[in-house]
């Protein structure tokens, strides 16, 4: 009984969790994870759910180098998640 209330939870959890906000930080469901940065431009690997969290990431990278992020497009991979690419360039 104690494992079936214990599942109950973590499902319900699971399922109350939606889409990421921009300020939000990364979960097993909202995930977003930088593949590679540099002057250029940035990749970033996400779920769905995460991203908000991906568009925040580039932000905040082509920030560090004075520009601007300006998404390219995305690659659907063969699992739930998706890669992202951001070019970073000047005002």
């Amino acid at each position: 009984m104690k494992r079936l209330i214990l599942l109950t939870a973590i499902f319900l959890t699971a399922c109350a969790t939606g889409p990421a906000e921009y300020d939000d930080d990364p979960n097993w469901i909202q995930r977003a994870d930088v593949i590679n940065k540099n002057n250029l431009g940035i990749t970033i690997e996400h779920s769905s759910f995460g991203k908000k969290i991906a568009f925040r990431l580039a932000d905040e990278h082509c920030a560090t180098i004075g520009k601007l992020a300006v998404y390219k497009g995305a690659s659907a991979q063969y699992g739930p998640d998706v890669i992202s690419t951001w070019v970073c360039q000047s005002e």
